[in-house]
């Protein structure tokens, strides 16, 4: 019985979705590139310059795998459609490029988190914590976060393959896509830590990093605003404040911003992601291969645009922001 969605505007959804994709991946991975050879240029010193170089790499692989998993899903399409019939099934390439998206986006998530994490601790409390994230310590916390990753998802992957198969279609054999029939056990269990569990629990750090950090910065400025003199008239009596000192310095106003829009982004790119979980959790027929099986796709690929604006974006958020960054580009260019 079909689902809202019929497989006519299904397929029309689905098109829209590769050419779409294909556009946003591409501009992506060229942001991402920019964002690599700028940050090298500027030299890996520090360990914020280190963590914006792997969230960049990670974006990267995440825009790359997107791209490619596009790639498959439009041959899927024209094989649907015009009935060609391609030496390997495109369906299968899809869906097992679809699954490295996921994993990789896990080291997304996480490196955003640490950012944001760190940035809150430097700036709450800067005596305390101004040697703690050493370059080494960063690099290693990132090499830890891939091998999360790949840890965690890793039992799903050993439940699917490409393997060689006999198709009906065309009577000739071809790799085509393989599930054990114990996947579907283990990915509720998987996703369930990661599409859900995940992006809620380090959206909330996220946002009690962010609240953290504004407060430390008005109470820094208040403090500084407490320490001036006030300037007296031509009488001797006491008069005002200058009207600088009621406002927040230039720097602390563009890490305020910056760390805001950058929190935004992830939270309003993410919370799709959780909302689409909880649904599914909800309604069991809201899922794949159930009946509102092209719906759930059709929003997922919805959902994915919100992602893949956030892996693109950043370059916007640095050159604004950041002005090591917005010379060194500008000098490169």
């Amino acid at each position: 019985m079909p689902g809202i969605i019929d497989e006519t505007q299904f397929s029309i959804l689905e098109m829209a979705a590769c050419v779409s994709f294909t556009i946003f991946a591409l501009l992506g991975i060229i942001s991402n590139v920019i964002n690599i050879k700028t940050f090298i240029a500027m030299g890996l010193k520090d360990s914020v310059t280190v963590s914006f170089l792997a969230l960049s790499l990670f974006d990267l692989a995440y825009l790359v795998s997107t791209f490619c998993c596009t790639i498959a899903l439009s041959f899927n399409v024209i094989e649907i459609s015009y009935y060609e019939h391609f030496p390997i099934e495109p369906f299968g390439v899809h869906v097992f490029f679809g699954h490295v998206v996921i994993l990789i986006n896990v080291t997304n998530t996480l490196t955003t988190t640490f950012i944001a994490v760190a940035r809150c601790m430097c700036v709450a409390k800067p005596l305390h914590f101004k040697h703690s994230f050493t370059v080494k310590r960063t690099v290693i916390v990132m090499s830890g976060f891939a091998v999360f990753a790949l840890a965690i998802y890793t039992p799903l992957l050993a439940y699917m393959g490409m393997v060689e198969r006999l198709d009906t279609k065309t009577n000739r054999s071809r790799p085509s896509l393989w599930l054990s029939p114990h996947k579907d056990s283990i990915k509720n269990i998987v996703w369930t830590l990661i599409q859900t569990v995940l992006p809620v629990v380090t959206e909330f750090i996220v946002l009690l990093c962010i609240a953290v950090m504004i407060n430390s910065l008005l109470a820094a400025s208040k403090f500084r605003q407490a320490s001036k003199i006030p300037v007296g008239n031509k009488e001797g009596n006491t008069g005002s404040f200058n009207d600088s000192s009621d406002k927040l310095s230039g720097k602390d106003i563009r890490v305020v911003k910056q760390v805001t829009l950058i929190s935004v982004m992830y939270i309003v790119c993410n919370t799709p992601k959780v909302v689409i979980s909880l649904v599914s959790f909800i309604e069991g027929e809201f899922s794949l291969r159930q009946r509102y099986n092209n719906l759930y796709v059709c929003i997922n690929y919805f959902r994915m645009h919100f992602e893949i604006i956030n892996a693109s974006i950043n370059t916007f958020v640095y050159y604004m922001y950041n002005r090591k960054f917005k010379d060194t580009l500008s000098w490169k260019c």
